[in-house]
């Protein structure tokens, strides 16, 4: 294979050494995509280590409030003000717009995941709210309406379908239809590199492993972090450098 060729189709997965991707200067760490990935990889394995080898390690480490679930709160965090970061450096009104949406939307995603600083402030929730959350804490995800569990139907289900539509069918569309490209590249939506798809649909599926229900903690963190992972080194990166 040609050795140029070759390095064209790595950079596809990492950027170069002498780019900038957001407010990170990948020149002086070129192995930032590799770190994070093992980051997430090393969480994976251990959870799925714990659950099969040591249940109640399993439990603490899938804990509410406990380590899983606030690493899960940074990554949110760390998308949202990125988000935030990026959305007034801008070109045009429609990035912007996406970016300053995307910041809303993993901040309110970091809000539930630690139920608005309920527990950690020590805040009684609204009776009203109370009688309809199946976890009696300050968070809508966990509502339920007419026997309807928001969790399940919204954060659930519809949430991982539109992840793998995001991770799986986004960046074939992006390659292949023209009409997309454009649209995508109007507004800078990031979209993940191959590798960064494969890993996550692979530790997704090992997660599956795991029968119970705890998982989904870690699944969790799977997602949100990869989704950090795109919009810090998205595929479609010269779209969506800072102007």
């Amino acid at each position: 294979m040609n050795p140029i060729r070759k390095l064209k189709s790595i950079s596809l997965f990492f950027p170069a050494a002498d780019e900038r991707v957001g407010s990170v200067d990948l020149s002086k760490t070129t192995l930032l995509g590799p770190v994070l990935y093992t980051f997430t990889l090393v969480h994976v394995i251990a959870g799925i280590a714990f659950y099969f080898q040591d249940k109640n390690l399993f439990y603490r480490y899938t804990t509410e409030d406990g380590y899983i679930e606030y690493f899960t709160s940074f990554f949110l965090l760390a998308t949202s003000l990125y988000c935030l970061y990026k959305a007034p450096r801008m070109d045009g009104k429609w990035p912007m717009a996406f970016y300053y949406g995307a910041a809303a939307v993993f901040f309110f995603g970091f809000g539930e995941e630690i139920s608005w600083g309920q527990r950690i402030l020590g805040f009684s929730v609204p009776k009203n709210l109370e009688n309809i959350n199946s976890q009696s804490e300050l968070t809508f995800h966990n509502i339920h309406l007419n026997g309807v569990n928001l969790n399940k139907l919204i954060f659930g289900k519809l949430l991982y379908l539109g992840v793998f539509i995001y991770f799986l069918a986004f960046p074939v569309l992006y390659r292949r239809m023209r009409w997309f490209r454009r649209l995508v590249d109007k507004i800078r939506f990031p979209l993940p590199t191959s590798l960064q798809a494969l890993l996550y649909t692979l530790l997704f599926c090992n997660l599956l492993l795991i029968s119970d229900g705890k998982k989904w903690e870690i699944q969790e963190l799977l997602l949100v972090s990869f989704i950090f992972y795109a919009f810090l080194m998205p595929y479609n990166r010269s779209a969506s450098h800072l102007e």
